[in-house]
């Protein structure tokens, strides 16, 4: 009697062992078919992408292996001349500056000036002068740490507001070796002049620069100018790039494309360590021969130890000359004289620069 419950209770016993590890057993099979179905996915979409991933490292190294160098931007296409040419020095009446550098790291300076004589008045003719505010600050080597990464920046930041209320300002703020980004603004207080305000970002790689800008853009009526200049190099001296612009101003869009090429000498003639030459073309073809413009500029630098004179002549007939006379090392006095013969034109702006106790050059770019 007492035996029969014993071999019906360790039966019922391995009856219910069998009938719970047959599930478990049945689970466990399913959650090993899944993995092994994951990594067949992924081993499947890597097999898939293998050779997009070793055509992209193919690409790279063979371009690494080329060695190629970085091109600039668009802007900087010709800077060689346009630091030898008399565009971005010369000025018009007298002009005064009054500097004062108040910290060196960071870099922090104030300045004064003073424009009298230049052309363009309310009437159309001589300006009754104009003094303007301003100031520069500059970083180098900022870091910022978020958990693990840790950023280099330099921040450079200038100001300037004239006795008009004009507001003019930039600032650059660099996020490595490759990217910048840039704000210029220019906020006249006169509702009728027009304000302008760019933002640009430019990457540079090691044989491209990739530029993307946007003029007054807004959101509201979805409007403004919006430009993407690309440039790659194919040589060491030889570089091909490509620029579009799509201005929006309802109802009217536009959108156009540039191509531009740049070709670098391998043979550079040096006259002196004092002396500097160069020519610039430019040449605006157009189907119809009224339209088309061509201006060819001819600039001569020549650095004294104590001064340095710009000089140029173009087709137009227009010559021009700047010296600049570096009197005491912080006190430098530019005079330039400009003949236009096409227009009878002649002027001989002045120009005064004082900078207290210190000269203080940051490159922003």
């Amino acid at each position: 009697m007492s035996a029969e419950p014993t071999a019906s209770s360790s039966h019922l016993d391995l009856s219910t062992a069998q009938v719970i590890k047959t599930p478990i057993t049945t689970a466990t099979g399913s959650l090993l078919s899944s993995n092994a179905y994951e990594k067949t996915s992924t081993t499947s979409s890597t097999s898939f992408l293998g050779p997009v991933h070793e055509f992209t490292a193919r690409i790279s190294k063979w371009r690494d292996s080329l060695n190629l160098p970085d091109p600039g931007t668009y802007e900087q296409v010709g800077r060689e001349a346009k630091g030898v040419h008399l565009t971005n020095y010369i000025f018009d009446g007298a002009r005064a500056e009054l500097a004062k550098a108040l910290s060196l790291s960071p870099a922090f300076n104030v300045t004064h000036s003073f424009n009298m004589g230049a052309q363009g008045g309310a009437m159309g003719g001589i300006h009754p002068g104009t003094y303007s505010f301003g100031g520069m600050y500059a970083t180098n080597n900022v870091k910022y740490k978020y958990t693990t990464l840790s950023i280099h920046a330099i921040v450079f930041a200038q100001g300037t507001i004239d006795s008009d209320a004009t507001l003019m300002g930039r600032f650059n703020y660099r996020w490595g070796s490759k990217d910048i980004s840039k704000l210029q603004i220019q906020w006249p207080s006169n509702p009728t002049n027009p304000s302008v305000t760019q933002v640009e970002h430019e990457r540079h790689g090691q044989d491209y620069a990739l530029s993307m800008k946007a003029y007054n853009p807004n959101i509201s009526n979805q409007s403004g100018i919006f430009i993407t200049q690309y440039l790659q190099s194919l040589h060491p001296r030889f570089s091909l790039g490509i620029e579009s612009v799509w201005q929006v101003m309802p109802p009217m869009e536009d959108a156009s494309m540039s191509y531009l090429m740049k070709w670098q000498s391998a043979k550079r003639e040096k006259l002196s360590d004092q002396v500097e030459a160069a020519v610039d073309l430019h040449f605006l073809p157009h189907p119809s021969p009224r339209e088309r413009k061509a201006v060819s500029t001819v600039g001569l630098k020549y650095d004294f130890r104590q001064a340095t004179v710009r000089a140029q002549a173009d087709s137009t007939g227009k010559v021009s000359m700047l010296l600049e006379q570096r009197i005491a090392p912080m006190f430098t006095f530019s005079v330039a004289g400009e003949l236009d013969h096409a227009k009878y034109n002649i002027a001989f702006p002045h120009h005064i620069e004082d900078w207290g106790d210190l000269c203080l050059s940051v490159l922003a770019d």
